[in-house]
């Protein structure tokens, strides 16, 4: 049997030291509760670093905080600093402490400033100046935007430039760990302005920066290839190079897009729709091109049409035409030998009507919208490095909710290199259980029982949490308006 080893990187510095476990018996410990306030009501888990485990509470203001191994509060430390504009922008964990990225400005324009902080949140040295934007502060604080490399040595930001119906620009700026700027970089687009809502923007461990746009279609060109637009901006060479990528099907639904670091390359996939203009849009199958990073020549590009059998499988329905209506593409997961796994998830989102009498007018009916969410079936598709289909499988899961923004729902993904772990809670509420899919590298299929929320007095948001070593996940919890950081060793 073969066995894939699939790429992989964890926030760094995670430390040695690992837990021996017993079979399949996790270890899990939850930290005491830390009451939410309304300046700071909102919460990420950043990673872990020597310091500890790193979380950022904020909303008005913010707030970093560390946690020792046994899940203790060490530094909690409110960061703001002199003419600061907005909140951090970005938290760069290092290997000890933090660097924290924040603007300055004036309506003339804003400046955008690295500070390295020490273990306990204290700055260390003087603030870095890095790079400048000039438009109105208002507008950089909601329209700025950052992306990391996978090995976290990298670090872009990029900030749009509208002008009327277009998309004028885009400004590019690439740091390294040490504050050393790598380039600074104004790519000319004159796009649409809609296209920006879909661009998708990567950066690959060199520091080189792609950015990746769906074109505009004519209304009357629906039925027709989908063409994407590729820039890379390099590390070192001025101009950036512009390459066209089609794909001779209609999109459905949202791209994905990632480098592939090991390959030298950049991966691109989405699901695909027919061209039987009678039926309503829906997936037909899926198709995932290959890119050479240095050329822009394209290396593969495959398609995949649903089998009957596997739709039946799945939806319990024989159709005629094997089409799914409801799933995204959520995450690819590239292999070193080139192949490549792609997950998708079932989502609703449905507004429901419903007729109440008013107690201010009792003789006239009033109408009620209530927003539904439902997270249900995971699907994941494993391909060859020459494009082959090996395996599917099916995971399956009901998760509804309303008036919640799904907050609670879908999974974490932990990749253990030879096998993955998809994390979720069987039910969105306090009484459910946290339980585990976990699918090997030959696409069987095992599962269990990892907690019961309710014995252990959390409420989990498993697509919250964050793999902080390749055996270890923490989850925050939210309930009664207390955080609480749930760690999972396995």
């Amino acid at each position: 049997m073969k066995t894939y080893i699939y790429v992989f990187y964890v926030a760094m510095f995670f430390g040695n030291a690992l837990v021996a476990q017993q079979a399949n018996q996790p270890v899990i410990d939850i930290s005491p509760p830390i009451k939410l306030t309304s300046k700071a009501s909102r919460f990420k888990v950043l990673g872990k670093n020597q310091d500890g485990y790193i979380v950022r509470l904020y909303g008005t203001v913010d707030i970093l905080q560390s946690f020792g191994n046994d899940l203790k509060l060490i530094t909690s430390k409110t960061i703001e600093f002199k003419n600061q504009t907005g909140l951090l922008q970005f938290v760069q964990l290092n290997k000890s402490g933090v660097t924290v990225f924040y603007l300055t400005g004036d309506k003339r324009g804003c400046a955008l400033l690295g500070q390295p902080l020490s273990s306990h949140f204290i700055e260390n040295g003087r603030p870095v100046l890095l790079d400048s934007i000039i438009d109105r502060p208002d507008f950089v604080n909601v329209n700025l935007r950052v992306k990391q490399s996978l090995n976290q040595q990298y670090t872009v930001f990029y900030y749009p430039y509208f002008k009327g119906d277009k998309l004028e620009s885009i400004q590019f700026l690439c740091v390294d760990r040490a504050l050393q700027k790598l380039y600074s970089r104004k790519l000319l687009l004159n796009r649409p302005d809609t296209e920006m809502e879909t661009a998708k923007i990567a950066i690959d461990n060199n520091g080189n920066t792609y950015a990746v746009f769906l074109n505009n279609k004519e209304k009357h060109y629906r039925h027709a290839q989908e063409t994407f637009t590729v820039y890379k901006i390099l590390n070192g060479v001025e101009d950036a190079y512009e390459t066209q990528l089609k794909v001779d099907r209609n999109l459905f639904g949202e791209f994905y897009f990632e480098t592939d670091n090991v390959n030298n390359s950049v991966v691109l996939a989405g699901f695909f729709d027919d061209d039987n203009p009678s039926n309503e849009p829906a997936a037909q199958g899926f198709f995932y091109t290959v890119m050479d990073a240095d050329s822009g020549t394209i290396r593969k590009l495959h398609y995949h049409s649903f089998d009957p059998a596997f739709i039946q499988e799945l939806t319990g329905k024989l159709n005629q035409e094997p089409r799914l209506y409801t799933f995204a593409i959520k995450k690819t997961i590239l292999r070193y030998d080139g192949g490549i796994a792609i997950i998708a998830e079932s989502l609703i989102k449905d507004i429901r009507e419903t007729m109440f009498n008013s107690q201010f007018s009792p003789t006239f009916n009033s109408i009620q919208r209530i927003n539904y969410f439902q997270f249900n079936d995971i699907i994941v598709f494993s391909l060859s490095p020459q494009g082959q289909a090996e395996w599917k499988a099916i995971l399956r899961k009901k998760q509804s909710s309303e008036e919640d923004n799904g907050i609670y729902s879908s999974f974490l993904l932990m990749n253990e290199r030879s096998k993955l772990r998809f994390l979720y809670i069987d039910e969105i509420t306090t009484a459910a259980s946290l339980r585990e899919y976990v699918l090997a590298s030959d696409g069987k299929v095992s599962s269990s029982l990892i907690m019961n929320q309710e014995a252990k007095d959390v409420m989990l948001l498993p697509k919250a949490g964050k793999q902080v070593s390749p055996n270890e996940a923490v989850i925050p919890s939210y309930l009664r308006n207390q955080l609480r950081l749930v760690k999972i060793t396995f």
